[in-house]
């Protein structure tokens, strides 16, 4: 993987704008490179592989680094892509063992950092409301649903399992398909879990809106308190996150881990009120060694 800055005389903008470019075209071409853009002083103790510019910077800072690639028109795809993979293929490594492992160790540690800093945030008074919410709806003939979209959508597969297993019956509500026919699986007074990082997802907006429309009850799930989510929330959950792990800081990757423990959470205090002992659990949970552990006795 080669690392590279992109920095130009005209500021910070021209320089997203050729970042943009050359993501696209190394991206198609299938040359391995992580672009950054930066200004000026960025340039001051930088230690990545090549500096990225246009041609009438690049004589000012070519003799100060071994690598400069300048650019002369940036509309013209075929040079950027011509000089992009020169410079790839002479640089470009497969990272070894060691490699691998700083990449891991910089992962985890952000991963540590951001679920401490969700713990020191949480609102215990929160959970409490959304565990109330959840059994008055029991108590009134209501169920549990759980909704997302993209990998939250994927998270509240799992937490629906979770929560049926430990004591509440819990249904997963497609998040795109509610709003062509599928929240006929809800009836006014029950409770759907809403789960988006963002909170302002279009498609969720339009589901929640369709729920509400039902009478059903919001538990919103987000990382941004600021949100349309949070605010349309009967009752709302924040778990949020400032990095994700990964230079992009786009693919999610803590955001779902806090996501998760919010919600693992809830099911700790729906399971504690229930009352779920090894012999109940077992009836829900015969298969695999968990089943067998607890019929042996372990």
């Amino acid at each position: 993987m080669v690392n590279a800055l992109v920095v130009c005389r005209a500021g910070v903008g021209s320089s997203m704008l050729l970042q943009t470019k050359i993501q696209q075209i190394c991206a198609k071409r299938g040359y391995r490179i992580n672009v950054e853009h930066g200004k000026l002083e960025d340039l001051i103790g930088y230690d990545g592989d090549v500096i990225i510019t246009m041609s009438d910077l690049a004589p000012e800072i070519e003799g100060k680094f071994p690598n400069v690639i300048s650019i002369f028109d940036i509309t013209n795809d075929e040079e950027i892509g011509q000089k992009m993979g020169e410079f790839t293929v002479a640089h470009d490594h497969i990272p070894s063992a060691a490699d691998d492992k700083k990449s891991v160790d910089v992962f985890l540690g952000i991963m540590k950092e951001q679920v401490a800093a969700f713990m020191d945030t949480i609102d215990y008074d929160s959970i409490t409301a959304a565990k109330r919410l959840i059994q008055e709806s029991e108590a009134n003939g209501g169920r549990l649903h759980v909704t997302g979209i993209g990998k939250p959508g994927h998270v509240s597969g799992y937490a629906a399992s979770l929560f049926s297993s430990t004591g509440t019956p819990t249904y997963e509500l497609h998040g795109t398909e509610c709003v062509h026919g599928s929240a006929g699986q809800v009836k006014p007074g029950d409770v759907v879990i809403a789960i988006s990082n963002s909170g302002n997802t279009t498609e969720l907006k339009a589901t929640v809106s369709c729920l509400k429309g039902n009478g059903v009850k919001i538990i919103s799930l987000t990382g941004n308190p600021d949100s349309w989510l949070a605010k349309e929330g009967d009752v709302t959950l924040i778990a949020g996150v400032k990095e994700e792990g990964d230079p992009m800081n786009k693919p999610p990757r803590a955001s779902i881990i806090v996501e998760i423990l919010m919600l693992q959470s809830l099911s700790i205090l729906l399971q504690e009120d229930f009352g779920l002992n090894p012999q109940q659990y077992v009836k829900w949970h015969p298969g695999g060694s968990l089943g067998a552990s607890i019929r042996e006795g372990k």
